[in-house]
């Protein structure tokens, strides 16, 4: 479905683009087509990685089984590669998919989770600050991953940089997200009786272990992905 949504979405932009043209007789009608490729690359890679994304986010082949009780996501892999490939603003609506995703996801789910009030409002001791922990660090996971790789590919090798830039944004993400789960709940009486009475090691515990293996996850990936990307778009990289 999203396939043929997309399809759907270039014909009716190319079509509108062409006739755009004819009707006012535009002299710039080759740069206008040129931009509609680019815009169709744009949206179909984008379709991918939200394809990808859903998949990782809804079936088992997203996760990493550690232990009992700890499952390290590989969700936030897509959104990172999207970055080197598309245009800030295509990755950014990226990080919006990852959020929604991971909204509903807890909200349905997971909302049998202990921890699912860090994101979504409909757990029991959720509120507004769970939308804030569930959207706004992995709408700034491409923002990070960009403006990192396009600062290291210029002083190191193109692979250490796409690995440092995955590795680094995906540690501040974690760090978004703890932080803000601590900031938010740590003094919410009926969280700190479901968790525990030492909240700030239980989110180490939980949450600890995971991040370490996601950093390294995305660091290794980027590394190995990036100049295929670069042959696939030699312009973005």
């Amino acid at each position: 479905y999203i396939v043929i949504l997309v399809f759907i979405i270039i014909f009716l932009h190319y079509t509108c683009i062409k006739y755009i043209c004819l009707l006012f007789k535009a002299k710039n009608t080759k740069l206008l087509f040129w931009y509609s490729l680019l815009y169709i690359f744009n949206i179909l890679i984008l379709a991918i990685f939200a394809s990808i994304e859903i998949i990782f986010c809804f079936t088992p082949l997203g996760s990493i089984p550690i232990g009992p009780g700890i499952v390290a996501t590989l969700a936030h892999i897509p959104v990172i590669i999207s970055a080197f490939l598309l245009e800030k603003k295509y990755s950014l609506i990226m990080g919006g998919i990852m959020g929604l995703c991971s909204f509903i996801w807890w909200s349905t789910i997971g909302l049998a989770s202990p921890t699912s009030f860090a994101f979504t409002p409909f757990s029991e001791f959720g509120n507004f600050y769970s939308i804030i922990i569930c959207f706004i660090p992995r709408l700034l996971i491409p923002f990070f991953t960009s403006v990192t790789f396009d600062f290291l590919k210029r002083k190191i090798n193109i692979s250490v940089s796409a690995g440092i830039s995955a590795a680094f944004s995906t540690f501040l993400h974690s760090v978004m997200v703890l932080g803000m789960i601590y900031l938010f709940f740590h003094k919410n009486t009926n969280v700190s009786e479901l968790l525990g009475k030492n909240f700030l090691s239980f989110i180490i515990l939980w949450a600890g272990v995971n991040s370490i293996i996601e950093i390294i996850t995305a660091g290794f990936v980027a590394a190995m992905v990036i100049k295929p990307l670069k042959s696939l778009k030699s312009d973005k990289i």
